[in-house]
């Protein structure tokens, strides 16, 4: 029997609740609105925004995405988009439908369609001289060209969106994208990212072309109850039991954290065997912290000496307080140097701030600086 639990994209049985978010996306796309969709890496956005797109799909929607997390350039970005909507208006047609519907959409975007033994691959060519925010513009334009002849919508979603500010001509990235959403009512986007402060900064800075222009919509835990029930129900249906309360212990460990809640069980689940008990969770626990250490040790390395004592302290100690006077005096710190290195760790995503005070956003890292800085 294999393992019931994925770390992968999680689709049908491995897609744990998220009905509400579902339904949420849903409606702001028939809506026409956009939505940005933020959460810690790791949480199961990329799995919740294909699910929504399998849905929009069915429902006659064009439904377009493209992860912009390896661009290097903005026509590497307009490359990666037209090739995510090539894919998005070829999907079930043939090759001599889908020419027919990509002719005369664009200005100076030429879409080459290529036949293998396998079918037809669509990629897309451009004169090397051309100016990228004209290619850009093109291809938006063609996009919004395409649903109005053939009266749809369309949903786009570009994953890891906060890369754009990367590139030197991100300024003018996100004027040519709100010049173009502010009136192509037919198109939304789902601009999705885990970098927290620069996504929430792009879009709530009056200064910035996005300002006020998407619903924001973070991506909390899967209830407790739904990941419990989840977890019993793949090991009752790969023939273990998992008793509730060892299943609460497993979400419990990891703070409800979608990967580490999948990775702890699968973990668990292999070292079980008619039933998972309280002393395989804490091995698979173990495991996990050893399995994700280099990870670890490479963000760690990164970081200066002041950064570094500050996440340390808030892996020993979670606080509302972090400049108190007894926090500081803790654990050697100055008001300054901590100010500084608190900004940059939730720049990084390393540390938020929850209603109960600043924490590690991810909780096996917590331990894992928590017993490594203590050399257990």
């Amino acid at each position: 029997m294999p393992n019931p639990f994925s770390l992968s994209i999680a689709q049908g049985a491995h897609f744990c609740n998220r009905d509400k978010e579902i339904q949420d996306l849903i409606r702001h796309a028939r809506s026409g609105n956009n939505v940005l969709l933020f959460s810690p890496r790791r949480y199961g956005k990329t799995s919740l925004v294909k699910r929504t797109l399998d849905l929009l799909n069915g429902e006659g929607f064009l439904t377009i995405y493209v992860d912009l997390f390896p661009i290097i350039s903005e026509k590497d970005m307009v490359s990666r988009l037209s090739s995510a909507l090539f894919k998005g208006v070829g999907r079930g047609l043939s090759q001599q439908t889908l020419a027919a519907r990509l002719k005369d959409l664009f200005k100076r975007l030429i879409p080459v369609i290529e036949v293998k033994p396998d079918g037809y691959s669509v990629s897309m060519r451009f004169d090397p001289s051309s100016e990228s925010g004209a290619l850009l513009e093109d291809l938006l334009e063609g996009l919004y060209r395409y649903v109005t002849q053939r009266g749809i919508q369309a949903c786009v979603a570009l994953d890891e969106f906060q890369e754009i500010t990367e590139l030197p001509e991100s300024k003018r990235i996100e004027g040519l994208f709100r010049a173009h959403i502010q009136s192509h009512r037919e198109v939304s986007y789902l601009f999705i990212g885990s970098r927290r402060r620069i996504l929430q900064e792009m879009f709530s800075d009056k200064g910035r072309a996005f300002y006020k222009s998407a619903f924001a919509y973070p991506l909390r835990e899967v209830p407790r109850d739904a990941f419990v029930r989840y977890i019993q129900t793949h090991f009752q249906g790969s023939g273990k039991v998992c008793p509730p309360a060892v299943a609460e212990d497993i979400y419990n460990r990891v703070r409800g954290y979608p990967y580490y809640v999948q990775k702890l069980a699968s973990i668990a689940w292999d070292l079980s065997q008619e039933e998972c008990h309280a002393q395989a969770v804490q091995s698979s626990y173990e495991a996990l912290i050893e399995m994700e250490a280099a990870d670890f040790e490479a963000t760690w390395s990164a970081l200066t000496l002041v950064q570094r004592t500050v996440l340390k302290a808030l892996a020993l100690e979670s606080t509302a307080l972090p400049y108190s006077r007894e926090f500081l005096e803790r654990h050697q710190l100055t008001v300054g140097g901590t100010q500084r290195a608190v900004r940059v760790l939730i720049s990084m995503d390393l540390v938020e701030k929850e209603p109960s005070g600043y924490r590690l956003t991810d909780p096996v890292m917590s331990a894992w600086i928590a017993r490594w800085t203590h050399g257990l």
